[in-house]
């Protein structure tokens, strides 16, 4: 299948899915209203109209959420149903929620679960139709389109090897094409000289020609561009940057500039700032209010067993590097707070407070973060938060340390999960490694964390 295909492919499934939400309400308004199955009742067909159009807004970010509209996630199902019910089951809860806020018009029932239940029969429906139209254009005589590979070298192999084994592409390598004094290896197609590049249209038919030129040859890409932009099919180049480097999901086009991400930041997609962002003000909101009455039972319990305010702040780093003040429920006597920021609490602290005990052994201590959440320095999920003067010694420890940064420090997280309090420097990295450390030795032991 050639890009082409693919592009038609997945339109026409965005298609199908973004209009199934009008499908099925005007089915289940049918049923209900005009069928005569169900007690006639007057309604406002406009609310109705309205409430299809508002909902179809949820179902569409819940497909691009899930991915369903692409074509690689399409044949990556199994039978499609447990995606199709996960679909469904964050479509009704969006829509029950909406539904619980607005008052202005008592929807029927019953229309919400028809419309519902054909949302979710329908999802399964053109899933399977759109998996069945794609292998059985695979299986086609025209199915496997045949392509030219431009290089003949070891990389120029693997990108073959991908080409007809990637159950998308579905490809057919019909020739390779040496590049300007390289010298080709030993391959299972036709090898063609430069001079003779014509030849992949002419004599072979190839519909797609993939330059694979080694990133060691990048200085002469413009004149090989020249070179290939003479034919008349479709050119694209392959990147090799090395083993970790998956350069498809990094590339992107930034107003004209191309733009290659290092590695993947999950702040930069809409489900990460838009979804989660909604998600975590709301729960925190929610949290916040019907906790109210335990933190003033927390706070009365602080101010009458020891001095000094209730809450208390220390600096930590957040998104980006961005240093925040973290609020916790004050849990030992007030002390100099460059000790507190330097020394590392140990288990039988004495300058933990009898309060402070029983908040830090019930992690009660920590649910001031929600307004650290709803202010924007935290997530609910997420990697711990550290001090500035930790993250040195971390980076030296822990390679790629600061890549923890690239996303919104959590409440909880992996390590929280997985790992008791730590009461160490050591204990903090070994959270960070999931590899335990040895203490005497300063270094990091082979046996992985269970």
């Amino acid at each position: 299948m050639t890009r082409r295909t693919i592009n038609l492919a997945e339109f026409w499934l965005t298609i199908a899915l973004f209009t199934i939400p009008s499908i099925a309400f005007a089915a289940a308004g049918y049923l209900r209203f005009l069928s005569g199955y169900f007690t006639p009742a007057d309604v406002s067909l406009y609310s109705y109209f309205r409430l299809t159009v508002f909902v179809t807004l949820f179902w569409v970010l819940i497909v691009k959420h899930l991915g369903l509209n692409r074509i690689e996630t399409l044949l990556a199902l199994q039978t499609g149903i447990f995606t199709a019910a996960q679909a469904t089951v964050y479509f009704a809860v969006s829509l029950l929620s909406a539904l619980f806020f607005y008052r202005g018009t008592s929807f029927a029932r019953v229309f919400i679960v028809i419309g519902c239940a054909f949302i979710f029969f329908l999802s399964v429906a053109v899933i399977h139709v759109f998996r069945g139209v794609i292998h059985m254009l695979k299986k086609s005589a025209n199915g496997a389109s045949p392509v030219a590979i431009l290089g003949a070298d070891g990389f120029a192999t693997r990108i073959a090897n991908h080409l007809r084994t990637n159950p998308l592409t579905h490809c057919s390598v019909v020739c390779f094409v040496a590049l300007p004094e390289q010298k080709p290896e030993s391959l299972d197609a036709a090898v063609l000289q430069w001079d003779n590049l014509d030849e992949v249209v002419e004599t072979y038919h190839c519909k797609e020609a993939i330059l694979a030129l080694p990133p060691h040859r990048f200085g002469e890409a413009q004149s090989i561009f020249e070179r290939v932009q003479h034919l008349c099919i479709p050119t694209r180049m392959a990147l090799d940057l090395g083993d970790g480097v998956f350069v498809p999901s990094k590339l992107f086009d930034f107003c004209g500039l191309p733009l290659l991400d290092v590695r993947p930041y999950p702040i930069d997609t809409v489900s990460y700032a838009v979804g989660k962002r909604i998600f975590d003000v709301v729960f925190c909101c929610l949290s916040l209010v019907i906790l109210s009455p335990l933190f003033v039972l927390i706070i009365l319990a602080i101010k009458l067993t020891s001095h000094g305010p209730a809450f208390f702040a220390q600096e930590r780093v957040s998104l980006n590097g961005r240093r925040f003040a973290m609020l916790k429920f004050r849990t030992m006597y007030v002390r100099d707070s460059r000790e507190s920021d330097t020394r590392h609490t140990q288990r039988g602290d004495c300058r933990i407070t009898p309060i402070g005990r029983i908040l830090r052994r019930t992690s009660l201590d920590e649910l001031p973060q929600f307004i650290n959440v709803v202010k924007g320095d935290m997530s609910l999920v997420g990697p711990r938060p550290e001090r500035p003067e930790l993250i040195s010694r971390f980076k030296e420890e822990i390679s790629h340390y600061n890549a923890r940064h690239n996303i919104k420090p959590g409440i909880t997280g992996w390590a929280q999960v997985r790992y008791p309090y730590g009461a160490s420097l050591e204990d903090a990295i070994e959270k960070l490694l999931d590899t335990p450390v040895d203490s005497a030795g300063g270094g990091k032991s082979a046996h992985a964390g269970a």
